[in-house]
């Protein structure tokens, strides 16, 4: 062959091995940023936890501190993984002796989605401390100087929730027959992290009956650890010296950290001569658009704004003015949240909806629905139902749980479709249930360097992540 014909040949060759295709590319080939706008599409934070688990690139693109905000900004909130459900003792229109409001059984948290969420990682018995030899029943409820924890405590009971962290009173066992005689200690936890903190009440003001307490959100950005940004909310009911039956309200605030600790707000009603009753006759009635509602069973609300700390007397028009009973009235928020505020009421045997037009300010009903007539056809209805008055149970943004007065039989009814059914969850236990989403952002902290001797170490003695410890990866 000659010399002519090789370099053609060659030249072919070369020509054809160029033409071959290249070797098959992967989401590995992506630069960091196509791949953190890849993840940033991710919906869930449950998918974005996952793919943190993936591979040690994928954590240190979602451990970053920018990547994290910008998700929560571009996706909002995480979603709620489940629901603690607190259960009353008595039915829904009793109370205990005396008048005292129904003892709860422990709460059970029910996941959101089950084949998701692993409901033991919601457990709050990292809050106990189990007994020990010699210790006697009736002391089971007393503090254990040797621990930050108590034993066995049946005293303890969630009063609010708020993201990943719950609210909830401490006392000791003789405090407990009435806590709403005592203002009480507050512990605020993480449980999918198993973290918390104990709160000691206000010294000065001890000897004052608690009317409420919420966890709010802290005056930090929105991005920090939730166990270092919150606040708690303490209403007290001040006794009058001059009229037993009437009482001022009172608002203190806790804030975590070395400059925190109680505030105490003495911020009077904006009018000196309204008088609030007793305690024995309010109740909580809901909380919307940044402002917590009492019912006084009166036709008037009392009101706290959130933001200023100062308290309001609030009255409804004619058409609305029925007694604000316990059992009857509840003020909820719009189903996406935001400034809306609706009433629920009920009026014999009709439930009622009320919302306020934002330009006017004018209450109108917004939906209703005969009871007797809508759960005719639910598995367990009596043909004597609804005789007596109604009652309600619970009530959230999107729905609200009742019970016949001859006999307590749940069932809920969606406040958007007005459907009825009583074979949801919500439907099983008399009580109220409190929300609780996965920690945000979350803690990843294994395999983030570059496989350096600081990382290796923390992957072998970190503490699984805050984030991964309540899914099942």
């Amino acid at each position: 062959m000659g010399k002519g014909q090789r370099r053609k040949r060659n030249k072919v060759k070369a020509k054809q091995r160029s033409k071959l295709p290249a070797g098959p590319t992967s989401v590995n080939d992506l630069p960091d940023e196509l791949l953190e706008a890849v993840l940033l599409n991710l919906g869930s934070p449950l998918h974005l936890i996952r793919a943190a688990a993936t591979c040690r690139r994928w954590r240190r693109a979602v451990a970053g501190a920018g990547f994290l905000a910008c998700c929560r900004a571009l996706h909002g909130a995480p979603p709620v993984a489940g629901r603690y459900y607190v259960t009353d003792m008595l039915p829904p229109n009793a109370t205990g002796r005396w008048g005292r409001p129904a003892r709860k059984r422990p709460a059970a948290f029910v996941p959101s989605s089950p084949a998701v969420v692993d409901a033991g990682h919601f457990s709050l018995d990292f809050l106990y401390a189990p007994p020990v030899e010699g210790d006697r029943p009736r002391r089971m409820y007393m503090y254990d100087n040797r621990s930050s924890r108590i034993r066995r405590s049946q005293s303890r009971e969630i009063v609010d929730s708020r993201g990943s962290l719950l609210l909830l009173t401490s006392t000791p066992w003789w405090e407990s027959i009435d806590p709403r005689r005592w203002s009480p200690d507050f512990i605020v936890c993480e449980p999918v992290s198993r973290r918390y903190q104990g709160i000691a009440r206000p010294a000065d003001l001890s000897h004052l009956p608690l009317l409420g307490a919420f966890l709010l959100d802290g005056v930090g950005t929105c991005a920090g650890d939730a166990m270092s940004n919150f606040r708690v909310l303490s209403v007290l009911y001040e006794r009058s010296r001059w009229r037993y039956q009437f009482c001022t309200p009172r608002a203190c605030v806790f804030t975590p950290g070395s400059d925190g600790g109680w505030r105490i707000c003495w911020h009077a009603m904006n009018d000196d001569d309204v008088e609030v009753p007793d305690i024995e006759r309010s109740h909580f009635a809901g909380r919307a658009a940044r402002k917590v509602y009492w019912g006084m069973e009166t036709s008037s609300l009392l009101v706290l704004d959130e933001s200023t700390l100062k308290f309001s007397l609030l009255a409804f028009p004619a058409p609305m003015q029925l007694p604000n009973r316990r059992i009857s009235f509840r003020v909820i928020g719009g189903v996406d949240g935001g400034d809306t505020v609706r009433v629920v009421r009920l009026d014999g045997d009709d439930l009622e909806v009320f919302c306020q037009l934002p330009d006017s300010g004018e209450w109108v009903i917004e939906r209703s629905i005969s009871l007797r007539d809508a759960t005719a056809n639910l598995p367990g209805w009596e043909y004597w139902f609804f005789r007596l008055p109604a009652s309600i149970v619970a009530a959230d943004n999107t729905s609200v749980v009742l019970t016949p007065g001859e006999k307590t039989w749940l069932f809920s009814v969606d406040l958007e479709t007005m459907e009825v059914e009583n074979e949801h969850v919500r439907n099983r236990d008399v009580g109220p249930s409190y929300p609780c989403a996965l920690p945000w952002p979350p803690v990843l902290q294994a395999c983030v360097n570059h496989g350096d001797a600081t990382g290796r170490r923390r992957h072998r003695t970190a503490p699984r992540s805050a984030g991964a410890a309540g899914v099942m990866l």
